[in-house]
């Protein structure tokens, strides 16, 4: 704490200052105290490893940022997907209707044909059956002309 705000007054690093007191003390032929390489160590540990706390979590919320945006970019890519898919629902919606009612007429067409088929049928069915009565009583006219009998010797 003093050392903080010993540094601080200076104007340099703390670090910094005990470098250039160091430097005195070598200059001046004094033998350092063994309580100083101590403590500096234990300072520029402390330090070192405050720098690097620092380092880390600066990375660590330019990681944060970088992966909210990816996020975001990854949620926009999204929208934009679902947002596809929707618009190509509707164009197959609309591409099945139109086919779905096409094919309704064309089965329409084909009902109505073969109602007229089976009227003409039952037309021709009706003219047939009309045909051999007449063809039957022709042919009980000269039956009955000849002498014969149906179910008779001669049959």
């Amino acid at each position: 704490m003093i050392a903080e705000r010993t540094a601080h007054c200076l104007g340099v690093s703390f670090g910094t200052h005990l470098m250039r007191v160091a430097l005195a003390a070598h200059t001046a032929d004094v033998a350092p105290d063994g309580r100083y390489d101590e403590f500096r160590q234990e300072y520029v540990s402390r330090t070192e490893f405050n720098e690097f706390r620092t380092e880390v979590r600066a990375e660590f919320t330019d990681v944060r940022w970088g992966m909210r945006s990816g996020f975001a970019g990854v949620r926009a890519e999204f929208a934009d997907v679902r947002r596809e898919i929707a618009e190509s629902a509707a164009e197959t919606r609309r591409h099945f209707d139109v086919v779905a009612e096409s094919l309704r007429s064309t089965i329409q067409v084909v009902a109505e044909g073969v109602l007229t088929v089976d009227r003409k049928l039952d037309r021709f069915a009706d003219e047939v059956r009309d045909e051999f009565r007449k063809v039957d009583r022709r042919f009980l006219k000269i039956e009955a002309r000849l002498g014969m009998t149906p179910g008779g010797p001669d049959s």
